[in-house]
């Protein structure tokens, strides 16, 4: 239950400050913000996991090897399939996708860090 609301929180913050911090990232409240980021982790949960691999297939095994990057656009497009199905988010653009994928993924590190102490 914990890693379920950490996952939660970390989708949420990473997206609120992306809002504040890259051009073409926008968020009204901090409410949206709880709502994209519930939607961002119910989807990067149904399609990141199976993105990944078919990825890793179609490029015969090089994706797996640099898995790092292939999970960094995978998250990118999933930020963006989320702006396009809500209107509380707007993303506009691959590149500020990617940069939301970064802070996302650094707001996750920070607050499972802080959970495990």
């Amino acid at each position: 239950m914990l890693s379920l609301l950490v996952g939660w929180l970390s989708c949420a913050l990473g997206l609120w400050v992306a809002s504040h911090i890259v051009r073409g990232v926008s968020l009204t409240s901090s409410a949206d913000a709880l709502w994209a980021g519930a939607l961002l982790g119910v989807l990067q949960w149904l399609l990141t996991g199976p993105f990944f691999f078919l990825i890793g297939l179609g490029t015969l095994g090089i994706g797996f090897l640099l898995s790092f990057i292939t999970v960094w656009i995978a998250s990118a497009l999933v930020i963006l399939l989320t702006a396009a199905l809500s209107s509380r988010l707007q993303v506009h653009g691959f590149l500020a996708a990617l940069s939301t994928a970064f802070l996302v993924s650094i707001a996750g590190s920070a607050l499972r860090w802080l959970a495990t102490r």
